[in-house]
């Protein structure tokens, strides 16, 4: 039995070709629900990883201001164009993941304009239903959080002058002298001043309690896109979800909460 065969003029159009090129791939997985489903669980794992290294390094404000002023001048300095590099690529990822997770939800509402007469949540939790809302609160308070201690635009500290009055500077003004005589910015001071600040503290409380809703369910969404979260595993990444927000979270707020409870107490620090 002969198989059908397609016959081809010798003067037609050339037969197509098949794409070799990556980027049209690329463009097709990002276009594609899956693709996009894919690039926001690793993009929202990449960032669960800053943030825990962000908040160890935090944490050193607790050893002392020669610790914690050392680890951030390394940063700021030692690493040179190589931290402008990472900033620019965390700020990359933050974008991409945000993006993507907006463009899957405006596609989900698309697909059912008319919504159910009567929707019953059975398994959605808060935290699931308001992934985009916390994701867009946690967006916004990152952005108050460069403002504040990157940048400096949100509040003031007050020191001792030369002339031995008390004013108040710039957050980017504070000196701190290292024991071999470097003058580095006063980092911990920064954030002693910041978080004994009612208001201030209050705000980052807040927002980790957001944070701590975003991640409840977007770790265990990740690794469940992903192919990770099967029966067998399922309780043991429910857990390490549960664990990994908790840790983050109880990190950020103890931060909070010891400077302000006095476990991270003011130096003097003058001009």
């Amino acid at each position: 039995m002969s198989s059908a065969t397609t016959l081809r003029h010798p003067k037609g159009p050339h037969a197509a070709r098949a794409q070799r090129e990556a980027g049209p791939f690329l463009w097709a997985f990002l276009d594609s629900s899956v693709g996009s489903k894919i690039l926001v669980a690793l993009t929202g794992l990449a960032l669960v990883t800053f943030t825990i290294v962000h908040m160890i390094g935090n944490l050193k404000v607790f050893q002392g201001p020669e610790a914690i002023n050392k680890y951030a001048h390394f940063l700021k300095h030692d690493l040179g164009v190589l931290i402008w590099v990472a900033r620019a690529g965390l700020l990359a990822v933050f974008v991409l993941h945000l993006g993507l997770a907006i463009r899957l939800k405006r596609r989900a509402r698309a697909a059912r304009p008319v919504p159910y007469t009567y929707a019953r949540p059975v398994q959605a939790t808060v935290s699931s239903r308001t992934m985009i809302l916390s994701g867009i609160a946690v967006g916004l308070f990152v952005l108050f959080h460069l403002a504040h201690f990157t940048f400096a635009w949100v509040h003031e500290t007050e020191v001792i002058d030369a002339s031995g009055r008390l004013t108040r500077v710039n957050y980017l003004d504070l000196r701190y002298t290292m024991p071999d005589g470097t003058q580095v910015h006063d980092v911990y001071s920064m954030v002693v001043a910041g978080f004994t600040t009612p208001w201030l503290a209050v705000l980052y409380i807040l927002a980790q309690a957001v944070l701590f809703l975003h991640l409840l369910h977007g770790i265990q969404s990740s690794f469940q896109t992903l192919g990770l979260k099967n029966n067998r595993f399922r309780g043991a990444i429910a857990g390490l979800g549960v664990a990994v927000a908790l840790v983050i979270v109880g990190g950020n707020i103890g931060i909070v909460i010891g400077v302000w409870a006095g476990l991270a107490p003011p130096i003097s620090v003058g001009l």
